[in-house]
C-alpha cells in the first residue's frame, strides 16, 4: 500500500488487506494491476484540470493502434500479420494487456472520449488504455489509417491516411471518428505538458531512487522520484555522506547466441559507498520507463524473478508505461552490499551465459573527492543532470557516457572515460550539467 511518501507498507491486518485486494482489482490503482479502462471518460471541467494548459503541445507524444471490433476484420489483419495472434493476443481472441505499442478496440477507444471546448473544441481520452496504469488521459490528436488500392502486384500502392485531425476537422466541431472501411488505424495522443518534465506534476524530474533498504522501522522500500525526492531526503534526521565512487561495466546476458552488436555493447554504472557503511546504491542512466515498464526486473536484486519484485511493488502507478529508447531516466538503486568487495561478489553470483551479467569490469575507483556529496545533494545534481538534456542516444548520450561523468565527477578526475573505445569517439565530458539548475538554462 502506498503512502503519501512514496514508502510501501506491505505488513497488514486481514481487513485491511481485504481492503487493499478490492484496491488492486481496480484499473490503474497498483503498479501491477494489468486491467485496462474504457467507457467511463472523466467530465470536460476535470479533463481540463488534468490536461493544462491545453493549448500547450509540449506534452509527451505517443501512438497506439486501432483494432476494428468485426471479428472478420481482426481475421484479415491476422492474414496480413498487421496483428501477431501471439503476441498481440491472448487465447481467446482478446487483446492482451500492456503491449509494447498499445492496443485497443475502436469501440474502447470512442467510448472514452469527452469533449473540450477550450479555446477550440478538443477531445479527451480518459480511462486506462491496454492495462498501462501510466496511460490515463490524453488529447486526441490525430487518427491514420493505411490504404491499400486493389489493383495488382506492382500496381498496387499504400498510402497513410489521415482520418481525422485536431487542427482540421476537430477545429470544426467534428468528433474523431473511424469509418467502417478503416482496418490499420493508428492514433496519436498527447500527454499534459507538465509530461515533458517529470512522471508527475508535483514532482518534475525524470530520475527514482529505490531506497530499498530501508528496515520496517524506518518504513519499509520506497521509490522516490523528481524534485520531491530531494525535498523528502533532506527531511531525514541523518543523511549519508559518500565516501568512495566506482565505475563497473559489463555486458549483458543471453539465451541466445551473441551477435556482433552484443559482444560490444556494455552497459555501465557507478557504484556509491556511504559513511554509514550499511549499503551501496548503483546510479546508471538508461531508457525512458525501461524498468518500470518490464514489470520492475532489476539486474542489481535477487528478486529480479519473482513475480512480484519489491521495486515492482513500490513504483508509483503512474510510472508504469511504456519504455521510450529515444529519451533517458536517471536510476538509483540501494543495494544490499557494503562495499565494493560484496558488490563484486553479488555480480560474480549472477556472470554466466545464461544469468545476467558477462565479462564484468570494475575500471574506475576513487575516493570521493567533491565537497559537497551528502545524498540529497547527490540527488539534486542528479535532478540537475538528467533536466538539462533528457534524450538517449546508444552513440553518445547513455550509461556509458553519464556513467564517466558521474564517477570523474565526484572523485574530482578529469580522465575517467567511457569504458568502451566506440563510445568515447564522440564523447563529451557534460560533469558540468550536475552543478547547474536546468530551469534557468536558456538555448541561444
Amino acid at each position: 500500500y502506498h503512502l503519501s511518501d512514496g514508502t510501501v507498507v506491505f505488513d497488514m491486518d486481514t481487513e485491511s488487506l481485504a481492503r487493499m485486494k478490492e484496491k488492486i482489482e481496480e484499473p490503474g490503482s497498483t503498479s501491477y494491476c494489468i486491467k485496462s479502462k474504457y467507457g467511463s471518460p472523466i467530465s470536460a471541467e476535470k479533463a481540463v484540470e488534468i490536461m493544462s494548459p491545453l493549448g500547450d503541445d509540449s506534452g509527451l507524444v505517443f501512438h497506439a493502434r486501432i483494432i476494428p471490433d468485426d471479428p472478420k476484420k481482426q481475421a484479415v489483419l491476422l492474414k496480413k500479420q498487421v496483428l501477431n495472434k501471439k503476441v498481440d493476443l491472448d487465447g481467446e481472441g482478446k487483446i492482451k494487456p500492456r503491449r509494447g505499442f498499445p492496443l485497443m478496440l475502436a469501440s474502447e477507444f470512442l467510448s472514452s472520449l469527452v469533449r473540450v471546448d477550450h479555446f477550440q473544441p478538443r477531445w479527451i481520452f480518459s480511462g486506462v488504455l491496454n492495462g498501462w496504469p501510466g496511460y490515463t488521459c490524453f488529447e486526441v490528436i490525430s487518427i491514420t489509417c493505411r490504404l491499400t488500392n486493389s489493383l495488382p502486384g506492382p500496381l498496387r500502392k499504400v498510402r497513410i491516411g489521415r482520418i481525422w485531425s485536431s487542427d482540421k476537422q476537430g477545429r470544426e466541431g467534428v468528433a474523431p471518428h473511424i469509418p467502417d472501411k478503416a482496418m490499420e488505424i493508428r492514433v496519436t495522443l498527447r500527454s499534459a505538458p507538465w509530461t515533458r518534465h517529470g512522471w508527475s506534476r508535483e514532482s518534475p524530474g525524470f530520475f527514482f531512487w529505490f531506497e530499498a533498504q530501508r528496515t520496517q522501522n524506518e518504513g519499509g522500500p520506497r521509490v522516490l522520484h523528481g524534485e520531491n525526492a530531494v525535498r523528502t531526503m533532506r527531511e531525514e534526521s541523518k543523511i549519508p555522506t559518500c565516501t568512495f565512487v566506482h565505475m563497473i561495466s559489463h555486458r549483458y546476458a543471453t539465451t541466445r547466441k551473441e551477435t556482433a552488436k552484443d559482444m560490444l555493447t556494455y552497459h555501465s554504472a557507478v557504484l556509491l559507498e556511504w559513511d554509514h557503511g550499511r549499503y551501496c546504491t548503483v546510479m546508471e542512466l538508461a531508457t525512458y520507463n525501461g524498468l518500470s515498464g518490464y514489470s520492475g526486473k532489476c539486474n542489481w536484486y535477487d528478486d529480479k524473478l519473482a513475480d512480484l519484485p519489491v521495486l515492482y511493488a513500490c513504483f508509483p502507478p503512474y510510472m508504469i508505461a511504456p519504455w521510450d529508447s529515444k529519451n533517458a531516466e536517471i536510476r538509483c538503486h540501494d543495494v544490499a552490499a557494503r562495499n565494493l568487495d560484496e558488490f563484486k561478489a553479488f555480480v560474480e553470483r549472477y556472470t554466466g551465459p545464461k544469468l545476467r551479467f558477462l565479462d564484468p569490469h570494475y575500471a574506475h575507483s576513487y575516493e570521493a573527492r567533491l565537497s559537497f556529496r551528502s545524498k540529497d545533494q547527490i540527488a539534486r545534481y542528479l535532478l540537475n543532470y538528467i533536466g538539462r538534456d533528457g534524450h538517449y542516444s546508444e552513440i553518445n548520450r547513455n550509461c556509458q557516457t553519464f556513467a564517466a561523468d558521474l564517477c570523474g565527477f565526484i572523485a574530482g578526475k578529469k580522465d575517467v572515460e567511457p569504458f568502451h573505445p566506440l563510445n568515447r569517439v564522440d564523447y563529451t565530458n557534460r560533469s558540468h550539467y550536475f552543478l547547474y539548475d536546468s530551469n534557468m538554462y536558456e538555448t541561444k
